[in-house]
């Protein structure tokens, strides 16, 4: 039997906030946000909002994505089943998550951590030791709780 890993769960975290990132997000009016649909927009109308000035700056590439990859991904961050989320596991130690999904944000965006914690003051050591250990410790909880790797 496989178990959870470290890297394992690094990987799954990132993989669930792509998800996430790439299938929801606030299109249209303030008061609609995510029910508001994305819509095709002609070659007339792109011409009319280019001499308007009024066109978006870049089109949002929305990827379709398999029912396994949202199931994963509602695993991951909302619990599904009975279990909890994976942030739940480190409740008691909120800098551990802060750090960890802070982590993900700046790897989905292709940013460097070793940049990102010097501009922010962070010890790069003490920023990745924090994350390891939070992706340590869910691992341990999947584990003894005895969620199978995917």
């Amino acid at each position: 039997m496989t178990t959870w890993t470290s890297r394992a769960v690094k990987e799954e975290m990132i993989r669930a906030f792509e998800v996430l990132f790439e299938t929801t997000g606030p299109v249209g009016p303030d008061w609609f946000k995510n029910s508001w649909p994305e819509y095709r927009v002609s070659f007339e109308d792109e011409v009319g909002q280019h001499a308007q000035g009024t066109q978006k700056k870049a089109t949002r590439v929305r990827v379709q994505r398999t029912a396994r990859e949202i199931s994963s991904m509602e695993k991951v961050l909302l619990g599904i089943g009975g279990q909890p989320s994976w942030g739940s596991y480190l409740r008691d130690q909120p800098g551990l998550l802060r750090t960890l999904v802070a982590w993900c944000f700046w790897e989905i965006k292709g940013r460097h951590t070793e940049a990102e914690c010097q501009r922010r003051g962070w010890a790069y050591s003490t920023f990745r030791r924090r994350r390891d250990n939070a992706a340590a410790r869910i691992a341990e909880k999947l584990n003894e709780t005895g969620v199978e790797v995917w």
